[in-house]
């Protein structure tokens, strides 16, 4: 009774494994054809640049915030020095 057994369970096996293998093979053939593959590979570089474009554009976008900031602060400190001092006078020209 356990060779039968074994028998059967083997050739289930068997038959159950080439049927999947066949299966992946066939879809695998049909991505690896020369219009499958160059759709594939074009959808990869258009999906890159993208990514690439929007990069750029994040980092432009930070280092314009960046500058403006920084040049908020240097018109501050400008501002700042040209005041006078609390309890200073200032000395004006005649007219």
């Amino acid at each position: 009774m356990r060779r039968p057994l074994w028998l059967a369970a083997g050739a289930a096996l068997g038959a159950g494994g080439t049927l999947w293998t066949r299966r992946r093979l066939e879809r695998l053939s049909k991505r690896v054809r020369p219009g499958a593959v160059a759709g594939d590979l074009a959808a990869a570089v258009d999906r890159t640049t993208k990514g690439a474009a929007d990069r750029v554009r994040s980092a432009l976008d930070a280092g314009r915030d960046g500058a403006r900031r920084r040049e908020d602060d240097l018109w501050r400190d400008i501002a700042a020095r040209e005041r006078p001092a609390p309890g200073a006078t200032r000395n004006h020209l005649p007219h």
